[in-house]
């Protein structure tokens, strides 16, 4: 019959386009590459490890900064031994000028993070006790022959009664004296993660190669040591730096691309007799090495602030581009004025940013 032959072709065309359209709807059984090596499940988390993990492996390095005026500026109170237990004091705060305030602090009990330059005892006020801030210097330990003891960091008459009052005032040098308390690091004070960084991935790290920035170490020392002069209220350039490098910009040093800024002439853990990072106890003598044949007056090379009866501030660090007498500074005040036109050129050219 006439109507099998189109029917057939029908079957066969149909059964061709059922096995085309199975064929394209195939999975594909080649499996998908997958990136080789350790995959990360999430960013890895900044963490601090403290001292004592670097310690560990740096045993030399670490004794050696034991020795620094870095290593002072924040210690455990366990460094210091009492001659007699801690107890409860009734302290006011320093801070709160418009009410006085005080709270009976049990030291045995506070939370003391540590003593500051051999110095004061900062420890944590309650919430409850309403002071104004949260860390204060709580006392002073004082050593007579090989004991010390907590007395009262300052004095002042807070209540008004005629009487002294033991006297807490606010502890706003922990950026730079105890940086570790802000990052929450287990080491408060100033310690080896303070310049490199935190290192808890590196400690972790099975291969350690790339797990720290020695950059970070190099860019660690402005941090603290600022160099640049600041403004007062009048206006006025000052060169009144906490421990900074004071007027390091105005250096040839600073301006040179050969040198490799503070590691030129300071070393980075090991300190001379006097605790300071130089590699001879005679500053002068490092001069030298570079200036072969010069003689130096330190003080006139790095002079000193007049004003600075506890040596708070560093030496001058311009190395004689801007010496103390052509500053135009009254020395009745702490702070060093920069009056000299000179001088506040000097600061516009190197420093557009502040002399705005």
């Amino acid at each position: 019959m006439n109507w099998k032959k189109p029917f057939i072709a029908s079957i066969i065309s149909l059964t061709f386009l059922t096995v085309l359209a199975m064929g394209c709807n195939k999975t594909d059984e080649t499996p998908t590459p997958q990136p080789s090596g350790p995959q990360l499940t999430e960013t890895p988390k900044v963490s601090y490890a403290g001292d004592d993990a670097c310690k560990a492996c740096h045993t030399e390095t670490f004794e050696n900064v034991t020795h620094t005026k870095h290593h002072a500026a924040f210690k455990p109170l366990a460094d210091f031994p009492l001659e007699k237990p801690l107890g409860e004091i009734t302290i006011f705060d320093a801070a709160n000028k418009d009410k006085p305030t005080s709270t009976t602090l049990d030291l045995s009990k506070a939370k003391i993070y540590g003593v500051m330059m051999d110095d004061y005892v900062i420890a944590e006020i309650p919430e409850s006790a309403g002071f104004k801030e949260k860390l204060y210097r709580v006392g002073a330990v004082h050593k007579t022959n090989d004991k010390w003891t907590v007395e009262a960091p300052k004095q002042a008459d807070i209540d008004n009664d005629g009487k002294n009052d033991w006297t807490a005032e606010s502890f706003t040098c922990g950026k730079c004296h105890a940086p570790g308390i802000e990052v929450g690091s287990p080491s408060y004070g100033v310690s080896c993660e303070s310049c490199h960084g935190p290192g808890g991935n590196h400690v972790s790290a099975t291969d350690k190669k790339g797990t720290m920035n020695s950059e970070t170490a190099k860019e660690s020392c402005l941090s603290c040591h600022e160099s640049n002069p600041s403004k007062d209220a009048q206006g006025n350039f000052t060169a009144n730096t906490h421990y900074g490098t004071r007027n390091y910009f105005a250096s040839k040093h600073a301006q040179s691309s050969q040198l490799n800024q503070c590691l030129t002439c300071h070393t980075t853990h090991k300190a001379n007799t006097n605790g300071s990072l130089l590699p001879t106890d005679k500053p002068t003598d490092n001069c030298v090495k570079c200036h072969a044949g010069k003689t130096f007056d330190l003080d006139k090379l790095m002079w000193k602030n007049p004003t600075d009866e506890r040596g708070h501030f560093t030496r001058d660090h311009s190395f004689g581009a801007m010496k103390y007498e052509d500053l135009q500074d009254d020395p009745a005040t702490k702070p060093i004025e920069i009056k000299n036109p000179t001088m506040i050129e000097l600061i516009k050219k190197q420093l557009p940013e502040l002399a705005k």
